[in-house]
């Protein structure tokens, strides 16, 4: 298929991840053209999101990877002033690998015991029981699309292409907000399901498979963070629907709790006093300008953010609530780095909820997709499945001229973007960056942490317990079309130190109920059904590159979007200095009436111009309001039912 690829290319981007796709995004919306490949047969890389049966796959595959020999990256070309940089498809991104079931692994149609003359006899009551009972959960729920299976063809394949199957998903109220009376109906559902909990078995999670979305590397969108106004901006929004994060957790007491966002929520609490609140508020008003204030905070400002907030005189709990809840930050940060943080937080509070936190319907996966569907708008091409053996370096002037396909074809371009994990490794350094690397845990239970009536989207935040690392933890169900009906995705994340289960094992001890950790407390945890450990490895790139190659790591540690959407623009303004970064794309009509129309901008006036608040669990849709007698903007609003 390569050999009807254009042999001329002005950017070759290797990798689907989110900084490379929204690299290929920007690019094309200036008319450059960008060939974009991928080795795998589906988009995103490290920020995918699969269905059980393809996660089960992928650990089956990570597991069987082997690190090759460190070979020479380069080899000589006899005939022309040409090397090669060899690539890498045996660079180990995922280790410490561990699986774990806890429900029951029996099949569902069970033999009977008797036989007659070599023939098998199968109990027939119970096959029905079981039949009936797998017929029933298919119709409780719509089927989640597989969003990264591809399709038959490799080149010039549009991301997204599960889209007309969310559309043919008409059993998913999930898709649109509810009215007020089916979010009753949603809520006394879930109540009836806490009563009657289904025991779900392993043969269970694979018939279900295709309801599940499972992201290898979750992230939150901060509302008012920079990812959120490039969405806007680009109206990349339009391909992607987002959840509010509705509650924020964090450990007090050997208990969860939920941590006071607001004003209204700290002046309502019972969790600290009346004097607390007022501290805290006063701390929280200072924060969100406290540029205006250096003297305040100057002789603190590279010291510890834990010093600083001691000498405010803060209680211990104001103190783990500022830290570890509103900042999100380690506690041997400094004073500047803490106090930032809290005013990010700050700043996205009330933009479209309680919390400052929206969460992407079907996870962060879509995200990579939605900017490589706009990449192919604008006329880039997209391969996956296909491997890219070697780059081509030019000695004399030491730049990549262009690639090499795997079917021998030749394509030359005058950059190239490449994720690091491609690069063969005798460039990268021996041992992982711990920096760069994190601990991951997957888990599937049978019910919430934080049980309510209505489906949620839950952030929750513990520090270990001597405090030297912070754990996050996303708990996401059926509404965030994450999983069936009846079971929970709860996603815990943490910067690696040793491996992954080890690091994580204080907190899910504490969180959930293993057959070995029961106890007294057992029935009143989730159970785990399924859980996976691993870690997912950052590498640094030991040796200069040609100028024209740029690299992007492959993981990204943060729990928002902020350094990837910076390392995006950082690529961008390397390849077109002078050039706006995406710029608002042309309204339709535009388009249909004169294709050399100026673009229209469709900024926004006003702080929150364009913008409506969401109620709780309502689903937020970024679109644009294409109808031709108002106004083209931007906006984040509530589903219109």
């Amino acid at each position: 298929m390569a050999d009807d690829l254009p042999t001329e290319f002005d950017v070759i981007v290797i990798g689907t991840g989110l900084s490379e796709a929204i690299t290929a995004a920007a690019l094309t919306r200036i008319g450059k053209k960008v060939l974009h490949v991928d080795k795998n047969d589906y988009y995103g890389g490290q920020w995918a999101a699969f269905t059980f049966d393809k996660l089960l796959a992928w650990i089956e595959k990570a597991r069987n990877l082997k690190s090759g020999e460190k070979l020479p990256p380069y080899i000589q070309d006899t005939d022309t002033n040409q090397k090669r940089l060899l690539l890498s498809n045996d660079v180990l991104t995922t280790l410490n690998l561990e699986v774990e079931c806890y429900c029951d692994k029996a099949p569902e149609i069970m033999k009977d015991d008797r036989s007659t003359d070599g023939d098998e006899i199968y109990n027939i009551e119970e096959i029905e029981m079981a039949q009936s009972q797998r017929d029933a959960d298919n119709d409780e729920s719509s089927e989640s699309p597989q969003s990264q299976d591809p399709s038959s063809e490799d080149v010039e394949k549009t991301p997204n292409q599960h889209d007309a199957d969310k559309s043919e998903n008409s059993k998913s109220p999930q898709l649109q907000a509810p009215s007020s009376g089916v979010a009753d109906q949603v809520g006394s559902n879930q109540a009836i399901r806490d009563r009657t909990a289904k025991e779900f078995t392993y043969q269970d999670l694979k018939d279900l498979w295709r309801r599940f979305s499972i992201d290898l590397l979750p992230k939150l969108l901060l509302c008012r963070g920079p990812l959120v106004e490039l969405l806007i901006k680009s109206k990349v929004a339009r391909y992607v629907e987002f959840k509010c994060v509705t509650k924020i957790l964090t450990y007090r007491g050997n208990r969860l709790v939920q941590v006071p966002c607001s004003r209204s929520e700290v002046f309502s609490t019972n969790l600290m006093s009346m004097l607390e609140k007022r501290m805290l508020m006063k701390f929280l008003s200072f924060c969100i300008e406290y540029e205006k204030h250096e003297d305040k905070f100057k002789e603190y400002e590279q010291r510890p953010f834990s010093d600083y907030l001691k000498s405010w005189r803060l209680s211990e709990d104001l103190q783990h609530f500022i830290i570890h809840c509103i900042a999100m930050v380690e506690k041997n940060v400094t004073t500047i780095e803490g106090l930032a943080a809290a005013q990010c937080f700050l700043q996205s509070l009330g933009r479209f909820g309680e919390t400052p936190f929206l969460w992407p319907l079907y996870g962060v996966a879509e995200l990579p997709q939605a900017f490589c569907r706009l990449c192919a708008v604008f006329g880039g091409i997209y391969c996956l499945r296909m491997t890219v053996p070697s780059l081509i370096i030019d000695e004399t002037s030491n730049r990549c001229t262009g690639i090499i396909t795997d079917e021998g074809q030749k394509i030359s371009c005058s950059n190239v973007i490449i994720d690091s994990s491609y690069l063969p490794s005798a460039l990268l350094s021996d041992e992982p960056d711990k920096e760069k690397s994190i601990s991951r845990a997957i888990f599937i239970t049978n019910k919430s942490i934080y049980p309510t009536e209505t489906d949620e989207v839950i952030l929750f935040s513990l520090p270990s317990s001597d405090l030297s690392y912070l754990i996050r933890g996303l708990e996401i169900s059926a509404g965030s079309m994450a999983c069936p009906e009846g079971l929970y995705i709860v996603h815990l994340t943490c910067l690696m130190k040793s491996n992954a289960k080890d690091d994580l094992q204080e907190v899910t001890d504490s969180l959930f109920n293993f057959e070995e950790n029961s106890g007294k407390d057992g029935n009143k945890k989730p159970k785990v059904l399924w859980c996976t450990y691993f870690n997912q490895i950052g590498y640094n790139v030991k040796e200069r590159l040609p100028s024209n190659i740029l690299t992007v790591d492959p993981i990204d540690s943060e729990m928002s979007f902020k350094s990837i959407v910076a390392k995006a623009e950082n690529m961008y303004h390397n390849i077109c200095p002078n050039e706006e970064f995406i710029p608002s794309p042309p309204d339709p009509e535009d388009i249909i009436i004169d294709d050399t129309s100026p673009q229209k901008n469709g900024k926004e006036t006003g702080e929150n111009a364009g913008f409506s608040g969401c109620e709780e669990n309502e689903e937020i849709r970024m679109e644009d309001n294409e109808d031709e007698n108002t106004s083209t903007t931007s906006s984040l609003k509530p589903n219109e039912m």
